[in-house]
């Protein structure tokens, strides 16, 4: 996934107390408790939490998915320091080439010709840049940043922006705040910085341009959206609607606890429209060429109300929830997915209650919901993959499985039921579901065939780093 800290956050949508608390969880194999005659890994009817079958989406095409014949780059090793490429369907090291990191590296950027790879650094202000064409280690590019770089995208042939979540030193600028750094990676040198004077939440990089998702560096407060382009060039625009942030307690205790709201961003590339979706609000609609902003309220089917109303309204117990987090994504076709989930604490307990995933019509401004407890979901060449983890409590993780929507109306495949799926990456009509288990010796990788709908491999031990990102993965 071209982008984020991957290695370090990715766990954040797999339920609330993910991000806090780990527990052993059940393997990652085929669902035992089938339909008499199914065969392990065969599709089946996707089923709501009450049992009753969910209705079939029917999704928009997306870009064609490219053949899965091809190696896999990753990182493998405990701590993670090698560059090597996997069989796919096997995720078997192949004989050649390899490549040892002087570091452990934390997200990663493929250039717009698949030529060159950019590694962030997990613990360090630097950038690895690598030859992918020779498996070569071109050197770091050092951001002159107190942070390591939390997002990482391409904007050009030689330019790739980063965003770290701390300031970079200028008058003015608070603890909490932002910058991004823009860098010619194959120059190995820093073209431009710049402090934001706000926190980023959220990241979509969208050609030349990469669109931030911000709010206050304390507090909650105000949301707003920034716009770099490829010469460094910020353009800013509140969104007086939307609140993001966290209100951290004054004093952090073993019971003190940390109230967040965070909104999902999403970028339509076709129209160069941005969505903005919190909880409790209307979405917002920002036109990326002229940053005006439009607000739009969402109708269901009467049917529904009654099943959507707690999505859109902020929990009554307020004291007791640490917060909203909504995570979105651009479909195509006028379709925006939605889901996320609310996490409630007290002093000794802690739950997280997913929001469920939702397909937005942007066109009628409609919302359907389509899988009630999804907490983390890919979109990849037409296919919706849904999973997730419930953490019920400090003890009990439960899982949802992974339910697989498209391409088009075909019928949902459903695979690993009430086992928790901690991430997947998709290549081509492969999928690699991941579950962490507590510790790199309980952690598992299943290779599942999506167009068969069947697990063709599981692999034991530390999941590696797979380094996928192409056109035809919006989130």
């Amino acid at each position: 996934m071209t982008g984020g800290r991957r290695m370090a956050w990715r766990l954040a949508g797999s339920g609330g107390l993910a991000l806090l608390l780990v527990a052993g969880c059940a393997a990652l194999a085929p669902d035992p408790s089938r339909d008499a005659g199914a065969p392990a890994g065969s599709a089946t009817t996707a089923a709501t939490a009450s049992g009753t079958p969910a209705p079939a989406a029917v999704l928009p095409s997306g870009p064609a998915a490219r053949s899965a014949g091809g190696p896999v780059w990753a990182i493998v090793g405990d701590p993670g320091r090698l560059l090597v490429q996997l069989d796919p369907r096997s995720l078997r090291p192949l004989p050649g080439r390899r490549l040892a990191l002087t570091d452990t590296v934390a997200g990663h950027a493929w250039s717009p010709d698949g030529a060159t790879l950019v590694l962030g650094d997990n613990d360090q202000d630097a950038l690895h840049v690598v030859d992918a064409r020779r498996m070569r280690a071109l050197g770091k590019v050092w951001l002159g940043a107190p942070s390591p770089a939390q997002w990482i995208g391409w904007l050009g042939p030689r330019r790739v922006v980063t965003v770290v979540d701390h300031p970079l030193g200028d008058p003015g600028t608070e603890p909490g705040d932002s910058g991004v750094v823009l860098v010619d990676p194959l120059a190995r040198r820093v073209l431009h910085r710049q402090n934001l004077h706000s926190r980023v939440h959220a990241v979509a990089f969208q050609g030349d341009r990469a669109v931030l998702l911000t709010g206050p560096a304390d507090g909650i407060g105000m949301a707003g959206l920034a716009v770099v382009d490829g010469r460094g060039t910020v353009r800013t625009v509140p969104l007086r609607a939307i609140s993001v942030g966290y209100n951290e307690p004054a004093e952090h205790t073993s019971d003190s606890v940390t109230e967040q709201r965070l909104a999902g961003l999403a970028v339509d590339p076709a129209t160069g429209r941005a969505f903005v979706v919190g909880a409790g609000t209307p979405i917002a609609e920002v036109d990326l060429a002229t940053l005006r902003v439009a607000y739009h309220g969402l109708s269901q089917p009467v049917s529904l109300l009654r099943r959507l109303a707690g999505w859109f309204v902020p929990a009554a117990e307020a004291k007791l929830v640490t917060g909203p987090m909504r995570q979105a994504c651009w479909l195509g076709g006028g379709v925006l997915a939605v889901w996320g989930f609310e996490v409630k604490a007290t002093q000794s307990t802690a739950e997280d209650t997913p929001s469920g995933l939702k397909l937005v019509d942007t066109r009628r401004w409609t919302v359907r919901q389509i899988h009630p407890e999804a907490t983390l979901v890919r979109w990849h060449a037409g296919r919706l993959l849904a999973f997730g983890v419930r953490w019920y409590d400090q003890q009990r993780p439960g899982g949802i499985g992974l339910t697989v929507y498209g391409p088009g109306d075909r019928r949902p495949l459903r695979l690993f039921r009430n086992r928790p799926v901690h991430d997947v990456d998709v290549n081509g009509d492969l999928a690699y579901a991941i579950d962490w288990g507590g510790d790199a010796r309980k952690s598992e990788v299943a290779v599942v065939d999506l167009r068969g709908g069947r697990v063709l491999r599981t692999v034991r031990g530390a999941p590696p780093y797979l380094l996928l990102g192409d056109a035809a993965a919006a989130c």
